[in-house]
């Protein structure tokens, strides 16, 4: 590689915790891994939230990407080359190497987390799909066990209720819920949503700040029959009432209810979804004890060929989504990240790297 760059700057929380923007040196390839320069970085609440909740340190911010292939000291074993444009996402687990952070100008990462992006797919909607995808992907193939959109062969009788359906997670699960043919998709947002939702799949939209959207999302229960129902939590809040106990009072008592929710630690009768099920995720709680995730590559494999019918179908069968691109040095860049943090954005955050420079 000719005039290679000496440097990476990075979006990082150092040893005290802080958020800053730090340079590190131009990661070296390990093995097999893929020198990446980042076109794009996909932002997630879970940026700040995850780093602070488990009071992560020494971490470069960033989870997921959309970037340019450089090098790799195995090139000539890879269905990769120098100039291809790829996406993917990275190990979540507290201690990851810093060159797996995306919200930095270049990072080295395996193979296996990274795919070619066909031309139909923008990239900075590349950088942000990922993490959605594989989430909704896990609750539900997996933990709801719903055929995927490549499996299904007729209609899938049963009531998905999506608590939380503009939330990006929430329009993912949406649109592979309608790919699956399920006869029966709730949606709770707000009214200005609603067409939106209906537009990628939802039957049924609901206010989830009206006082009696628990007995309008009954109604329509009861009307569908004895079926299945699957209620997901896609906003993880824990404000009081949070968002899986909202979820719950608007179900009936049945025994075919399955629920799933965001978050890591769910309530009760709640299984947690995640990104990734290929890799081994830990982290320790501020309190003691751990919550770890151990890898099932059965499950980790149904969930990468959702995502490869969600990549070649973009925009043909999975629709577009809103995206908001920031340019700015890095140092702006961590504001925006910070934004994210709250709830109530529409669509994802992509990061144009290089960051610009600064005065």
């Amino acid at each position: 590689m000719t005039d290679s760059p000496k440097s990476s700057r990075a979006l990082y929380a150092d040893n005290e915790g802080n958020f800053v923007v730090q340079e590190f040196p131009l990661p070296e390839p390990r093995d097999d891994e893929l020198l990446i320069q980042v076109l794009y970085s996909g932002v997630n609440p879970s940026d700040f939230k995850t780093l602070k909740f488990f009071n992560c340190r020494n971490r470069v911010l960033g989870n997921e990407f959309c970037g340019k292939v450089l090098d790799s000291p195995a090139l000539e074993r890879l269905p990769f080359w120098p100039g291809d444009i790829v996406a993917g996402y990275v190990d979540g687990d507290k201690n990851r190497p810093l060159r797996y952070g995306t919200h930095q100008e270049y990072i080295s990462v395996p193979p296996a987390w990274v795919y070619k992006i066909p031309y139909i797919l923008p990239p900075p909607n590349a950088a942000t799909l990922t993490i959605v995808t594989q989430t909704a992907n896990d609750a539900l193939f997996n933990r709801f066990g719903l055929p995927t959109p490549y499996e299904v062969t007729g209609p899938t009788e049963g009531t998905l209720v999506v608590w939380g359906a503009a939330t990006s997670v929430g329009m993912a699960a949406v649109q592979l819920a309608r790919a699956s043919r399920v006869s029966v998709i709730i949606a709770t947002a707000s009214p200005k949503r609603h067409d939106f939702l209906k537009t990628l799949g939802a039957t049924h939209c609901f206010d989830y700040s009206d006082e009696h959207v628990g007995d309008k999302i009954k109604a329509v229960i009861d009307r569908a029959g004895g079926g299945p129902i699957w209620g997901f939590d896609a906003v993880g809040s824990v404000d009081s009432p949070d968002s899986q106990t909202l979820l719950l009072r608007s179900l009936p008592q049945r025994e075919k209810v399955r629920l799933v929710t965001v978050l890591l630690m769910g309530h009760d009768g709640f299984e947690p979804c995640v990104g990734a099920r290929h890799l081994e995720i830990c982290f320790d709680l501020p309190g003691g004890g751990q919550i770890a995730i151990h890898p099932n590559l059965e499950e980790a494999n149904g969930m990468r060929k959702a995502l490869d019918w969600v990549v070649i179908h973009y925009g043909r069968g999975f629709q577009e989504t809103p995206v908001r691109v920031f340019r700015g040095s890095a140092k702006d860049a961590l504001k925006e990240v910070e934004k994210v943090e709250t709830p109530g954005m529409f669509g994802k955050l992509a990061l144009e790297l290089p960051w610009a420079a600064t005065e």
